[in-house]
């Protein structure tokens, strides 16, 4: 048995539309909660009336994408908990079944889908953790270069073609034995947005769970419509790159922090400057907002 959280924030459009493909793909709609986190639309009016039979839960104020989700998995406990982004669709019958059946193997304590963008094209989601060396090969550029048997554990190239484990992934849909969510405390409240998924890959990692990637789960995922921004924004991009270096000073000594930080810095600057040379102003400002969020944690000393 799992319970479905999709955590919705001034998008009623996508999260109907994202709780309509689970129920399709076999989830019961009351093993669905919906949080709307502080929306102040008519969100949760909709959902009364299109959602019956989900349980749906309303928050005042917008508490961040972790503690909604926390929120969202406490108010209907189960043995596993499929969180969804609420711009993220089933696009392959019986996804949620194979991810399912991936915790039929008791190192398992998180599992990740294939994403793919509305096109049916791959998007890529499997990631390393950022350790020091890590950050060395793709600050270098050369991490398209790495063959594609050792891209999970190295760089974001990945084909993504075969169920594997992994090291982590972005999360816009994550499913989580019980055992391991609580064990963990749940998603790391300390962040409001961004990073949490990568974060709890890595705490997992670090019990001794095992990440599972399972290539025929197949969702669609729009990408930033559940924040309701634009991926290639600056403002997104600087916050996502302080939320990730905040994640590092928790996950790494602060030794190891450190370098991992100063040489992702590096490569953002070098890239800034790249992208300025070829006449690519959007992705140059994307890379220097990205420094500056970087900047900005380690000033703080998040």
């Amino acid at each position: 048995m799992i319970t479905a959280v999709v955590l919705n924030w001034r998008t009623p459009d996508l999260t109907i539309r994202c709780v309509h493909s689970l129920a399709d793909d076999g989830v019961p709609l009351e093993r669905i909660v919906v949080v709307d986190n502080g929306s102040a639309d008519n969100s949760f009016a909709r959902f009364g009336e299109e959602l019956r039979g989900a349980v749906l839960v309303r928050l005042e104020e917008n508490v961040g994408f972790a503690r909604g989700n926390n929120i969202g998995a406490r108010a209907l406990p189960a043995a596993a908990y499929l969180f969804v982004n609420s711009d993220a669709f089933v696009d392959r019958p019986g996804s949620v079944e194979r991810m399912r059946r991936a915790l039929d193997d008791p190192r398992v304590g998180v599992v990740a889908p294939r994403l793919v963008n509305e096109d049916g094209s791959l998007q890529p989601s499997v990631v390393p953790l950022t350790t020091p060396a890590v950050a060395a090969v793709r600050a270098s550029g050369l991490s398209r270069l790495v063959p594609n048997r050792f891209q999970p554990r190295w760089s974001t190239h990945w084909d993504h073609s075969e169920s594997r484990e992994i090291q982590a992934a972005n999360g816009a849909v994550l499913l989580v034995r019980r055992e391991t969510f609580d064990a963990l405390g749940g998603f790391d409240e300390s962040s409001h947005m961004y990073a949490e998924d990568l974060d709890l890959c890595w705490r997992a990692r670090r019990l001794g769970r095992a990440v599972r990637f399972v290539h025929d789960a197949r969702f669609v995922h729009l990408g930033a419509g559940s924040s309701g921004g634009d991926e290639r924004d600056p403002g997104r991009a600087e916050r996502v790159a302080a939320a990730e270096a905040a994640m590092l000073s928790r996950n790494l000594s602060p030794a190891r922090a450190r370098l991992a930080s100063g040489v992702v810095a590096a490569g953002l600057a070098a890239r800034a400057i790249a992208f300025h040379l070829l006449r690519r102003p959007t992705a140059a400002a994307e890379m220097r907002a990205s420094l500056r969020g970087l900047r900005a944690a380690r000033r703080e000393g998040r």
